[in-house]
């Protein structure tokens, strides 16, 4: 924990609000590119065990590979694709149209998160010190009953409370990788 008493999570979410990879308990100050690098999600798919599925073939020729959203603070990777950005001029109407679609494809992971909390308050609230150690286990556990409570299609808690913060996170400044370039380029196109 950093002296904010913050604890980060990470997560990869499905298109259906399930929680596929939950990280949970990085030192609030980390950056979440450096979280990404660290984790077991990471490692398996540099390792090819997980995204090795048949690429999608488009009627153009292009074959987009298997791929994760992530935010802007994360690199650019062949598996990662994250949104375009402005570092490099104005963005055209094809890049804009992307950014769009990858922000509400982005804006699931917010929206999990908000029916976690929702469901299970205290989980959000300051914790004592002498608990923190259990933080991450807590954080698993209540996303995996989120998954479970999903499947066995369990209504939301009705609540008027808007839960989600809108964070804005920093840019990736390092290098961009030439294969999740070419990626986002070929599907900013066949969005448009």
């Amino acid at each position: 924990m950093d002296e904010s008493g913050c604890l980060l999570v990470q997560a990869l979410v499905d298109s259906e609000g399930r929680f596929l990879d939950v990280s949970a308990g990085w030192p609030g100050g980390k950056k979440l590119g450096d979280i990404l690098k660290k984790s077991k999600l990471f490692t398996g798919i540099e390792d090819s065990k997980y995204l090795n599925g048949q690429p999608f073939e488009q009627n153009n020729g292009n074959s987009i590979p298997q791929y994760i959203l992530g935010n802007s603070d994360c690199p650019l990777l062949s598996w990662l694709l994250t949104s375009f950005s402005e570092k490099n001029g104005e963005l055209s109407s094809i890049e804009l149209a992307f950014n769009k679609v990858h922000s509400r494809a982005m804006d699931l992971v917010g929206t999990a998160f908000a029916n976690v909390k929702k469901r299970w308050k205290v989980v959000w609230k300051k914790w004592n010190r002498q608990c923190v150690e259990a933080f991450p286990f807590v954080i698993v556990s209540c996303c995996l009953l989120h998954n479970f409570l999903i499947k066995c299609s369990e209504v939301m808690p009705d609540e008027n409370a808007e839960l989600r913060r809108n964070i804005e996170l920093p840019e990736f400044d390092g290098e961009d990788d030439e294969g999740g370039k070419k990626t986002c380029d070929a599907l900013a196109s066949h969005l448009s």
